[in-house]
C-alpha cells in the first residue's frame, strides 16, 4: 500500500511484527483526508532503499484519541484560566496610587 505518510508520533508495538520481523510502529496521520487517524509501518519503511512497505491503517477508532485529546485540551485550558486569575490577583496588589502636588 502505498500513502503520504505525516507522524507527529510512534510508538511500538511488540505483538505486531513487520515482514522484516521488526516491531511495527503506530502512527498518527497529519494528512488533510485523515487527519489524527493511526496507521501502522514497519520502522524500515520510512527508510530510502528498504525492501519492506508494510503499511496498514489501525483499528483502533479515530474518536478514542479525539477525546483524550478534548480531556488534554480541557485540562490546559482549565490551568490558564487559574493562572489568568492569580495573575490578576497580583496585578490588583499591585496598583501604585500616585498624588501629585501643583505649585
Amino acid at each position: 500500500m502505498s500513502a503520504t505518510i505525516g507522524s507527529s508520533s510512534s510508538s511500538a508495538q511488540k505483538e505486531m511484527v513487520c515482514h522484516c520481523q521488526l516491531p511495527v510502529r503506530i502512527c498518527t496521520s497529519k494528512t488533510k483526508e485523515h487527519p489524527g487517524k493511526k496507521f501502522r509501518v514497519c520502522p524500515n519503511s520510512l527508510k530510502p532503499g528498504k525492501k519492506c512497505k508494510y503499511w496498514e491503517w489501525d483499528e483502533e477508532p479515530v474518536q478514542k484519541s479525539l477525546d483524550a485529546e478534548i480531556v488534554d485540551i480541557k485540562e490546559d485550558v482549565s490551568d490558564l484560566k487559574k493562572e489568568v486569575l492569580e495573575l490578576k490577583k497580583k496585578k490588583r496588589g499591585h496598583r501604585v496610587h500616585i498624588s501629585c502636588n501643583l505649585l
